[in-house]
C-alpha cells in the first residue's frame, strides 16, 4: 500500500478522535451548567457584563435631642397651725411646755384609776369610777325598766363595749332583782381625762398656770376641727380636770380665747388612785 495513503488514513482517524473527545467535553460542560442552573449557551468573553448600580446609603437625620427641663420642686408643706419652734420661745415658756409634756406623757402610759364627778353639756352631774377598761356611773334620774323595776347604776366594759344597769340602793325599787338590765353602751359611755390626753399631741401652747381649790393646773390651748380647745392639766398626775371648747374665729393661739366657752367638760372632786376592782364590779 502506498505510504501516502496510509498516512492520510492515520491523520483522518486522529482527527475524528480529536473531534469526538472535544464533543464529549462540551456535552459534559453543558450538563454541569444545567445542574448549576446556568444556561446551556456558554457566554463568550467579548460580551460585556451589565454594570452593577450600587445604591448610596440613605442618610437618616438624627432626631434633635432637646434637654428636658428639670421638674419644679414640690412646694414645702405649710406648718401646722399649732406648730412652733420651741427653742424660739422665752425660757420660762419652754420650761412650762416641757413640764406639761412630761406630765401628759406619764399620764398617757399610766392606768386610769380615779373617781370624779362629771358635768358636760348633756349631763348635769354623775359620779364616775374608772379603773382600767372598767367604768361605773350613777344615774341621778333613776331609769325605769318597767312599772315595778328601776335601777340607779350602770357598769361599762370599755373593751367589750357592754353596758348593764343594776339596782344598788334602797331608793331604787327592784322587785324583780337588782339586775343586770341590758343597756346601750354609747348612751352611757363618756370621754375620760385619758381620752383627752390621747387626743392632745405635743403641739399645744402654754397659756398660764392657775390654782383652783389648792390644786395647781397648767392651762394649754390647741387647735382641732375648727375649734380652740383649752385643757386644764393637773400638776399632780397630769390628768385633765377641765376642758373648754371655743369656736375658732381666726384667733391665734398666741392670744387667749375670749368670751364664754361653747362647751365645757368638768372632772371635779378627782380622787386619783383610790378605785378598786370591787368598785367597778357589780355586786
Amino acid at each position: 500500500m502506498n505510504k501516502t495513503i496510509i498516512l492520510s488514513v492515520i491523520l483522518s482517524v486522529l482527527l475524528m478522535l480529536s473531534l469526538s473527545l472535544s464533543g464529549c467535553r462540551v456535552q459534559q460542560q453543558v450538563q454541569e451548567n444545567l445542574k448549576e442552573g446556568q444556561p446551556e449557551t456558554v457566554q463568550v468573553d467579548d460580551i460585556e457584563p451589565e454594570p452593577v448600580v450600587v445604591a448610596e446609603p440613605e442618610v437618616v437625620a438624627e432626631p434633635e435631642v432637646t434637654e428636658a427641663e428639670p421638674e419644679p420642686a414640690p412646694p414645702e408643706p405649710e406648718p401646722a397651725a399649732d406648730a412652733y419652734n420651741l427653742e424660739s420661745l422665752p425660757k420660762e415658756v419652754q420650761s412650762k411646755i416641757k413640764l406639761v409634756r412630761k406630765l401628759m406623757s406619764e399620764a398617757r402610759n399610766r392606768e386610769e384609776n380615779y373617781f370624779f364627778r362629771y358635768t358636760s353639756p348633756d349631763i348635769l352631774q354623775t359620779d364616775v369610777w374608772v379603773k382600767g377598761n372598767h367604768m361605773k356611773r350613777t344615774i341621778l334620774r333613776y331609769d325605769q325598766v318597767d312599772k315595778y323595776n328601776t335601777y340607779n347604776m350602770v357598769y361599762l366594759n370599755r373593751e367589750s363595749l357592754i353596758a348593764e344597769g343594776y339596782c344598788e340602793t334602797t331608793k331604787a325599787k327592784c322587785f324583780e332583782g337588782h339586775g343586770p338590765f341590758t343597756e346601750t353602751y354609747s348612751k352611757w359611755n363618756i370621754k375620760t381625762p385619758k381620752d383627752w390626753l390621747l387626743e392632745l399631741d405635743d403641739d399645744f401652747v402654754w397659756s398660764l398656770d392657775n390654782k383652783i381649790s389648792d390644786q395647781l393646773y397648767h392651762i394649754v390651748d390647741y387647735h382641732k376641727d375648727g375649734n380652740i380647745i383649752r385643757v386644764y392639766v393637773n400638776d399632780y398626775r397630769g390628768w385633765p380636770a377641765r376642758v373648754e371648747i371655743y369656736e375658732d374665729e381666726g384667733q391665734s393661739l398666741d392670744s387667749l380665747p375670749t368670751g364664754k366657752p361653747d362647751k365645757t367638760y368638768i372632772y371635779d372632786d378627782m380622787d386619783i388612785g383610790g378605785v378598786t376592782d370591787d368598785d367597778v364590779t357589780p355586786g
